[in-house]
């Protein structure tokens, strides 16, 4: 299919902080080809092919990185961008610990998730965060990387239930996750509701309340796409928390600030999910008003880019995915992607953690 890149002029995106001279201004982002309608990947919780998005854009992108220093005084927020970042070293940062420490899962369990749980409290005021997952990426980028083995192995496995909690993806040597160099946002409002519901047993508990209320209303004669219309039961969100664990030369993360992009530039596909025997832990109720549903991006040039750039293992990025208030208000969650960032292509392959909760309030 052919590609086009396109130069487009810088943004105006809220900061009053300037570039460092060091620090690229520009980065390429892939979106997917205008007016094609996208083929759902057959690997589970995978994007399209890489083939499919033919637009490619140069496009200019703020560093953010000197509003790490301003802690809570920090100008990008979850409630106005959808995305915010700071400084945060963790214990496993510390002696006796070392980079080994991170693809440990007890540790992970017992230092770094309650951390980042912590955190996530502090920066939003929920009553309740409930960790899912944990991916670590640490590969060149692949169409078929350890996220799709991880849950495939799951879904051919019929030996028993996979009742591991959270999920840990890409954290055994060598089996890392890779890069996503696709525009998109992980779950489009139905597929946050269908994900809340049937990623897992411990999640559906922990948003039993939201799922009552939610379900009363569509029973009503409430359509779904109108839900958050007439919701009013507790509020909640998901979120990404990314890390790097070295700094970053390569394939850095980019983020949208929300308000750049209109719902004309979002692209919903459908995202395959498990279905097989060995997930009976998941909540039985069927979700027919929603699809299991991810969304993809038209390209613009007025989309409002940032990065951390030259990100150390001390800083997390973190990302709104979905949040039932901001709904209210017409957002979706955060557009994201990695960036192939001219002349890096030869460095080596970008190791980062990401944790994935969602909080309740």
């Amino acid at each position: 299919m052919a590609t086009s890149t396109v130069l487009a002029a810088e943004p105006a995106c809220l900061s009053v902080l300037e570039h460092q001279q060091n620090v690229p201004s520009h980065g390429r982002l892939r979106y997917i080809t205008r007016g094609l309608i996208p083929t759902a990947s057959p690997h589970l919780y995978h994007l399209p092919p890489l083939s499919e998005f033919g637009d490619i854009r140069l496009l200019p992108i703020r560093d953010i990185k000197e509003s790490l220093k301003l802690g809570d005084e920090n100008p990008y927020t979850l409630d106005s961008h959808g995305f915010t970042a700071r400084r945060h070293p963790s214990v496993l940062h510390s002696f006796p610990y070392s980079r080994l420490s991170w693809n440990d899962e007890t540790l992970l369990k017992s230092v770094y998730i309650p951390e980042v749980e912590d955190l996530l409290r502090n920066l939003t005021g929920a009553n309740k965060v409930v960790t899912e997952m944990v991916l670590i990426r640490s590969e060149i980028h692949s169409e078929i990387d350890a996220l799709a083995s991880s849950e495939e192995i799951r879904e051919t496995d019929r030996t028993g239930d996979d009742d591991s909690w959270p999920k840990m993806i890409g954290i055994s040597a060598g089996a890392g996750a890779s890069p996503a160099p696709k525009v998109h946002l992980d779950f489009s409002p139905a597929g946050a509701r269908v994900h809340l519901r049937k990623y897992h047993g411990a999640l559906a508990k922990a948003g039993a309340e939201v799922i009552s209320k939610e379900d009363n209303i569509v029973a009503n004669g409430v359509r779904a796409e109108d839900l958050h219309k007439w919701y009013d039961g507790p509020r909640w969100a998901m979120f990404s928390i990314w890390r790097p664990l070295k700094r970053v030369t390569r394939d850095p993360l980019a983020f949208a600030d929300r308000r750049s992009f209109p719902r004309t530039d979002y692209v919903p596909v459908d995202l395959v999910e498990p279905t097989g025997k060995a997930l009976r832990h998941m909540y039985p109720a069927e979700m027919k008003s929603h699809k299991a549903e991810t969304l993809l991006a038209y390209g613009s040039d007025n989309h409002e880019w940032c990065w951390v750039w030259d990100m150390e293992p001390e800083e997390v990025v973190v990302i709104q995915l979905f949040d039932s208030e901001a709904e209210k208000r017409g957002y979706c969650g955060v557009m994201h992607s990695s960036v192939d960032v001219p002349e890096t292509e030869h460095e080596p392959a970008r190791e980062s953690i990401e944790v994935r909760c969602t909080a309740f309030w």
